[in-house]
Parts: C-alpha cells; sequence; structure tokens
C-alpha cells in the first residue's frame, strides 16, 4: 500500500531519527525504498535485502539491522511527524514535493531535510560567508561588512550559525533586511547550538530560512558538522572564507566546495595572524583574493557595485586616518591583541596619553576593547 504524502513524511523523519542512521546509510536506505516500505523493512529486519545499504552499514550490517529493528518497535512514525509539525519544521524528503532543487542535484543530497522558513530564497544568487570560531575583531568585521553588503546587493548569504565568522556574517545580512540568510545547523532545531545563538537562530529562521539533516533532540555531534558543511557547499554558488586557522574547520567546506566545482575566495589577513593562516595559505595555492564585495560580485557572476544604504554607518564611509599619538598606538597595536601595558612598552607613551589615543580610535571605530585587551577591527579594509 503506498502511503499519502503526509503519511510518507512521517516514515522519513522516523527513519532518521534510528541510532547509527548517518546521512549515507539514510539516503542508501531511501533510495532502495519509499519510505514506508523502508520502515517495514527495517521492522522486520529486511533491510539489508538492498546491496547498497547493506554495504552503507559495513562492516556489520546485520548488528545495524538488528538495532535498527529494536529501536523501530518502541517508535511511532506518526508521532514523530506530529513532533516536527508541531515545533513547526517542515520534513523535506529527497525526491518528493518540496525538497530544494539545488540539493537534490547534487551528489551527496541529504536524504531528509527538516526546515524552518521559506525555501524560496535558494532560488536567487547564494554565496557561503565561512571561518573560524575563534576570530579576530578584524574577521568579525569584514563578515559582517561582507554579509551586510551581499545582502544589499541582493545575494542570499549562507552560513552555519556558528560563532565566530558564521555568526558575524549573518548578523550583517539581517541588518540590510533585504536579502534573507540561510542557515544550515548541526543538531535539531529545538536544540541551539551555540547556545548563545539562540536570537540569531530565531531571527534567520523568521527572516529567511534555517535547515538541517537533524531531527529533533539531536544533539550537536562532532560528526554531523562535517556533514553540514557539505551542504552549506552544495548551497553556495561561491564560497568566502574570511578567516581561517591553518586546519580549521571552514576547510572542509572548502574541500566539499572544490568536489562541486564552487568558486572559492579567501580573505587575505596579516601574516602574523593565527586566524588568518589558512585563508592566506589558500591564496598562496590560487584561490581568489576577496579584497572587497565587488570581488564576491564578480565570482557569483554579478558585475554591478553592492548598493549602500542611505545613513550609512561611519565604517561604511571612508575613514579619516588618525594622527599623532592615535597612529602611533594603531601602529604598535598591529593585528594581535595586546594589553595597555604592552602599548605602553612599545610606543614609550605615557598611561595618560595613551588612554586618550585609545578613546580616540575607539570613538573613529578602529580598535575595540574586550576583557582588557585591544584588538584592531577591520575598518580600514
Amino acid at each position: 500500500m503506498t502511503a499519502d504524502r503526509h503519511t510518507d513524511h512521517d516514515y522519513a523523519a522516523a527513519l532518521v531519527t534510528l541510532p547509527l542512521m548517518g546521512p549515507a546509510r539514510l539516503l542508501a536506505v531511501l533510495r532502495a525504498w519509499p519510505p514506508d516500505e523502508a520502515w517495514q523493512r527495517v521492522l522486520t529486519r529486511r533491510v539489508m535485502a538492498d546491496g547498497d545499504v547493506a554495504d552503507a552499514c559495513r562492516p556489520d550490517p546485520a548488528g545495524v539491522a538488528a538495532l535498527w529493528a529494536q529501536a523501530a518497535r518502541t517508535s511511532d512514525p506518526t508521532d514523530v511527524g506530529a513532533r516536527h509539525r508541531a515545533a513547526g519544521v517542515a520534513v523535506r524528503v529527497l525526491g518528493r514535493p518540496g525538497y530544494p532543487d539545488v540539493l537534490a542535484e547534487d551528489h551527496q543530497p541529504p536524504a531528509v531535510l527538516f526546515s524552518k522558513g521559506s525555501l524560496q530564497h535558494l532560488e536567487v544568487p547564494r554565496v557561503a560567508i565561512v571561518g573560524t570560531r575563534r576570530c579576530t575583531r578584524y574577521g568579525h568585521d569584514v563578515a559582517h561588512r561582507l554579509g551586510r553588503e551581499l545582502a544589499a546587493a541582493g545575494v542570499v548569504v549562507v552560513s552555519g550559525l556558528a560563532k565566530g565568522i558564521d555568526g558575524a556574517a549573518h548578523e550583517g545580512a539581517l541588518s540590510v533586511g533585504i536579502a534573507p540568510p540561510v542557515g544550515v545547523v548541526g543538531s535539531g532545531h529545538d536544540v541551539v547550538y551555540p547556545a548563545v545563538h539562540r536570537s540569531l537562530w530565531r531571527r534567520v529562521a523568521e527572516a529567511g530560512a534555517l535547515l538541517s539533516e537533524a531531527p529533533l533532540g539531536a544533539r550537536p555531534e562532532q560528526w554531523r558538522f562535517p556533514a553540514r558543511n557539505r551542504i552549506i557547499a552544495a548551497l553556495a554558488q561561491a564560497v568566502v572564507v574570511v578567516e581561517s586557522h591553518a586546519a580549521g574547520g571552514s576547510m572542509h567546506t572548502v574541500e566539499a566546495a572544490n568536489d562541486r566545482g564552487r568558486p572559492i575566495l579567501a580573505v587575505p589577513g596579516p601574516v602574523v595572524s593565527p586566524a588568518s593562516a589558512g585563508t592566506n595559505r589558500l591564496i598562496g595555492d590560487g584561490c581568489t583574493p576577496a579584497l572587497d564585495t565587488q570581488d564576491v560580485l564578480v565570482a557569483l557572476g554579478l558585475d554591478a557595485p553592492a548598493p549602500r544604504r542611505a545613513g550609512a554607518t561611519q565604517q561604511q564611509q571612508a575613514p579619516v586616518a588618525p594622527d599623532g599619538p592615535a597612529a602611533a598606538v594603531l601602529d604598535a597595536l598591529g593585528w594581535a591583541p595586546a594589553t595597555l601595558d604592552q602599548l605602553l612598552g612599545r610606543t614609550g607613551l605615557r598611561p595618560g596619553p595613551a588612554a586618550v589615543a585609545l578613546a580616540e580610535l575607539e570613538a573613529g571605530g578602529w580598535v575595540a576593547a574586550s576583557g582588557g585587551w585591544w584588538e584592531r577591527t577591520g575598518i580600514s579594509v
């Protein structure tokens, strides 16, 4: 008996909740059978009859089948589907109406996608902005500016809603209210990670779209993030890496983007900054430098300059270069965080004039203070 569309999605959602059901295994199962039949085969331990499913479950297909059957006997697909509907989470199944075309065409599509918001935002130009969670103020400011200016140009910003670069890019995109952002997360929609981004998750879902392969209740397990990054790469028409350590997690997105033939751009950073070691290496290996928003628009095939809003902030205008003690302090600060004592030692200034210079630089947007440390911003980039 063929399940109706509503029940079909319930079965698909229930399959995702089974233990040890990763993306490759789920894709093999749902390519072998429709969701209702797959569920019945799981219950009766006949799911390994398909060779691709058995291969995906190695080295112990029989053990996996037994574990799935045991879990399925205590699960009701109707209840699973109802929980997602009650939470406002749509269940989208590969090959069924409502599944995004851009992911259906990918060679590693998520077999089931859980979403909030509108997927119509995936039908316009899209760029992924990614980078380290441990970003500098310079990286934060550049990501925020790129997110803001790309959204103002009608480009959807895709990112992972992590701390650091991801969050800054999405905050920038939300600040203009033109092209809504798209977030791809590595946990269930009810398990916000990082917790400090709860408000940002909500705003992205309300303005744009929030996507996950994970069902409600799924924790942010480490394996989910490289898997999440392939979805970001598949959605993006270009990937911009703002800051990345030499072995940063954003390099998983770069690898996935390379695998899909997506253009990759990297923002150059100070050679003394560990947070820019990965991006500088990408440029050294031949990636296109992203010096401004225009470089990204060109990579997307959109050569019109990004429009500016009326009432632009000071950082959007050409800044006036500091002079006198302020210039000396800014030069001594360089591109690594420093304390006041360190700056006094580098400049030879007394505490009073140095404090006045730092206040002047902070008021101009050149530097920012956090926890007793001073750090240069991305204003002059």
